[in-house]
Parts: C-alpha cells; structure tokens; sequence
C-alpha cells in the first residue's frame, strides 16, 4: 500500500507574519484564515510560530495583547519534514514531539504546516480499512468486539494525539478515553 504523501493532506496556504507584526493583526490574519497557527517569518525563514494556545497563555497570564509583537510570543519553529515525506512520518514526529504541528518545508522554503486534525483522516483511513501499514507493525484485533488498534494517531475522543487508538463503536479513542 502506497503512503499518503504531506503534499497530499496539506488543506491550505499557510498563514505568514514577520517577527514585528503586532500580536492583535496577526490573531486578526488567523481568524479570517480560519486557521490556530501562523509561521513566524525573518524573510523567508521560518523562526516561530504563534498559536491559539500561545495567545490564550498570554492572556490567561494577565498580558495585554496590545504593543506585543509576533516575535513576543511566538514558539519554537515546529519540526520540519519535506513534501514527499509520508503521513506516516508527519504522525510519528508529532507522537516524538508532542507538537501537533509540523512544518513542511525545503530548499524551495515553507509550503504549508500539516496539523494534527490534517493527518487525523488518513490515519483513521489506515485504521478502518487498509491492511497492515508497511511502515509499521500490523494492526491487531482483541478479543473484544471488534477493536482495532493503530501505532498512534489523534482521539476523537479528546483530540490528543495518542500514541496508540483504539477502534470502539466506530470511534479512534486513546486509552484515556477508552476507559471512560
């Protein structure tokens, strides 16, 4: 079975601001993008990005969004990967970091960000209907029902991306949300 390369899931252009852009006219971009995230740029070069939750950590620390610049508030770059790279790859990088971004980028310079509710499809897809992926061990059933099991993808339950899902009643949930 082929893998679903990044340039096949990316949805979007990617929303861009340089460092020096205040905080409020980049939220504004992302609002009207309809997008949580923004790559932070000097020139061409990625250096950050800012996200919802770097936006709600301000405010839930008393900051004043007014007079803060992109650069203020920004995160690290998230890992990057290239276009041809898999699904596959983009999941087990977001599991290893916990970021549920990744970047895609090259020599050519930044094509988009690939988010964990991108990959989230594609490795429901694997789960529900292919066989084994080649990329990793084979899919499992339990004795129970019919329960699937993958190597890692993100819960429908609670959104985290979890390192092992679970097939119940039709839904990919963590462990967490499994025992619930």
């Amino acid at each position: 079975m082929p893998q679903l390369a990044l340039r096949d899931v990316l949805s979007h252009e990617f929303v861009g601001v340089s460092e020096s852009d205040e905080l409020l006219d980049a939220v504004e971009l992302m609002r009207s993008e309809n997008t949580s995230s923004a790559v932070v740029l000097r020139g061409s070069t990625p250096v950050g990005v800012i996200t919802a939750e770097s936006v709600f950590d301000l405010l839930l620390d008393d900051g004043d969004p007014h007079d803060v610049t992109a650069a203020d508030v920004m995160d690290e770059t998230p890992e990057s990967l290239s276009l041809d790279a898999s699904v596959a790859d983009a999941a087990d990088l977001m599991g290893r970091t916990g970021d549920p971004r990744v970047l895609v980028a090259d020599d050519n310079g930044v094509h988009g960000i690939v988010e964990a509710r991108d990959v989230a499809p594609s490795v429901e897809k694997r789960v529900r209907g292919a066989p084994s992926a080649p990329s990793g061990p084979p899919s499992s059933s339990q004795g129970e029902g019919n329960e699937t099991y993958a190597e890692q993808g993100v819960c429908e339950g609670c959104g985290s991306l979890a390192h092992q899902l679970v097939d119940v009643n039709g839904q990919l949930l963590c462990p967490e949300c499994r025992a619930v």
